[in-house]
């Protein structure tokens, strides 16, 4: 996948469409436990809507918390990345991870 260019600007279009389809999901389940009486798989309906409820809370919180993160670092520039905190700092070429490796004290135990 291609990264954006520094000029273009996201304008958050992904944050919007995960809001409608957590919304959408929800009231799908909310069809799916108001209809329960008439359905005849009372039990497949019941796994729908959990699925469906645990899924677009899910896309729901996620977006939450993505626009409190944007809310909290909107005139921090330097926090701004599209890259995982776990990615954006990689270790040296093979410095630092080698010492982590290791076991502390593994050389003394030779002695």
């Amino acid at each position: 996948m291609e990264k954006q260019s520094p000029e273009k600007k996201q304008r958050g279009r992904t944050n919007a469409f995960m809001i409608l389809a957590g919304g959408y999901l929800l009231y799908l389940a909310y069809q799916l436990i108001a209809g329960i009486q008439e359905s005849g798989h009372k039990a497949l309906s019941i796994g729908a809507a959990v699925v469906f409820i645990a899924v677009g809370c899910g896309l729901l919180w996620r977006e939450w918390k993505a626009y409190r993160y944007g809310l909290e670092h909107k005139d921090d520039p330097s926090s701004w990345s599209d890259e995982p905190e776990e990615l954006a700092e990689p270790a040296g070429e093979g410095e630092e991870a080698d010492d982590e490796s290791e076991e502390p004290g593994g050389e003394e135990e030779g002695l």
